[in-house]
């Protein structure tokens, strides 16, 4: 298994920990590994979201690409999951996206793409990385076999808005919807693209500086964009993260709705029309046990697996689901490449139009149990080792006893962080909220830094 390029990605201090230098050694590796020993020049698409250092990343890593004997084809700002539908549509070789998502803008990541426009499986990042240098030293391309980069900036984000568009075949609506695209990828690309269905489109936070993506803004802070939304008296919101691939959306109401709400309309609506593959949809052990009620009233078999960007789409292709996703925001289409948030703005609406039911008549069907999550910073040290300590496992063990079939606790260690996340969910929120600091303080006690 990579060490390094992993196919959730990489993510680190933009510059200090995730450098021009490593980006650069990957951007080569990429274009080595898909070149066949020089018998093919790869094509590899390149696209960003507006961070300060997503410009001084790109040139690295397109420098590299050109060392490596590729061409880097440079899609400009652009959400990876736009960038997935053109891999996908142009038969490109391959794509990587400079994003770090919802983070704060002094992060940034990366997260490599095959050919179809999928993220790289662990196989396809060891190919990648066994041609970094501290691995396999490799003579870089010559004069000649040097590659070249394209710039396609101008034309790429019309041409994801096109294939969305192909993607929703709506018809015309006229509902009045804000939109927070969190100073992201999506600040350009939403406006025009809502209007084409004929709505009304008031915009919040669509002035990236480099500095402002994710701040106060988008999914990571909801409460101005459902302020406005009853204020302006809006027929719905929507607000993205900074790469557009998640949404959470806001009712005329006020109302929040996540992305468990938001998979159980869409649910319901595809079963309605016998659009539901195999009756099913992949959701994580995250979901709301509302969710789970839902979908066995409904008669929808629910396939639960781990989080992480990869598991949901990988457990609709392994079942022949058509829909999936996560209580943060990210659902998964099967005629998707990946987590698209417009595309799940835009189904929603769909859902509104023929239905004819407002967004929190659609909600209703859906009844949440209340939850408790805290985080507990641990030593590194302590990495999969608290698993392992009675102390700490005996005493989950006697909260869940106590809890019986009111409620239940998931306790998992974070995969980028040396922290663990402790969940509680039950229909009595001061009991799971007592467990809940109750095992985070037998967690510090033990495991703590």
């Amino acid at each position: 298994m990579s060490k390094i390029i992993k196919p959730d990605g990489m993510r680190g201090i933009a510059i200090a920990e995730l450098n021009c230098e490593l980006l650069m050694h990957i951007g080569r590796a990429l274009a080595q590994s898909l070149s066949r020993g020089g018998m093919t020049t790869p094509i590899i698409m390149v696209c960003k979201d507006p961070r300060r250092s997503a410009d001084a990343l790109e040139a690295a890593l397109c420098a590299g690409i050109c060392s490596g004997g590729g061409i880097a084809r440079c899609l400009g700002v652009l959400p990876s999951s736009g960038m997935a539908l053109l891999i996908a549509h142009d038969s490109v070789s391959a794509g990587v996206a400079i994003t770090a998502e919802n983070a704060a803008y002094e992060y940034n990541g990366i997260r490599l793409y095959n050919a179809s426009g999928l993220p790289m499986n662990a196989e396809e990042c060891d190919t990648v990385e066994a041609l970094l240098p501290s691995n396999m030293p490799l003579p870089v391309a010559s004069h000649r076999a040097c590659g070249v980069i394209e710039h396609i900036e101008d034309t790429a984000g019309s041409r994801y808005r096109e294939l969305l568009m192909v993607k929703n075949p709506l018809p015309t609506m006229s509902y009045h919807i804000a939109l927070d695209c969190a100073n992201g990828a999506v600040s350009g690309i939403a406006k025009p693209l809502f209007e084409h269905y004929g709505m009304t489109v008031d915009l919040l936070n669509v002035t990236p500086d480099g500095l402002s993506i994710n701040h106060d803004c988008g999914v990571q802070s909801m409460e101005a964009l459902m302020e406005y939304v009853t204020e302006h008296q809006c027929d719905a919101g929507f607000a993205f993260d900074g790469d557009g691939g998640r949404c959470l959306a806001v009712d005329a109401m006020g109302e929040l709705l996540d992305g468990d709400s938001m998979l159980a309309i869409l649910a319901s609506d595809a079963l309605e029309q016998g659009m539901l593959n195999n009756k099913g949809i992949a959701a994580t052990v995250l979901s709301n046990l509302g969710l789970l009620r839902f979908a066995e009233q409904k008669g929808i078999l629910v396939h639960t697996t781990r989080t992480g960007a990869r598991f949901v789409p990988e457990k609709m292709r392994n079942a022949g689901l058509s829909l999936g996703g996560e209580r943060s925001g990210y659902l998964f289409f099967d005629d998707m490449c990946g987590a698209d948030g417009l595309c799940t703005a835009l189904r929603l609406c769909g859902v509104m139009q023929h239905t004819e039911k407002p967004l929190h008549a659609l909600s209703d069907c859906l009844e949440r149990d209340p939850q408790v999550s805290v985080s507990v910073r641990i030593s590194p040290l302590w990495k999969e080792v608290w698993k392992n300590d009675y102390h700490i496992t005996d005493y989950i063990a006697q909260c869940e006893r106590q809890l019986g079939n009111e409620g239940r606790i998931l306790v998992r260690e974070r995969s980028r962080e040396a922290a663990i996340q402790i969940l509680l969910e039950g229909r009595d929120f001061r009991r799971i909220n007592r467990y809940a600091l109750d095992i985070a303080e037998k967690i510090k006690e033990r495991a703590g830094a």
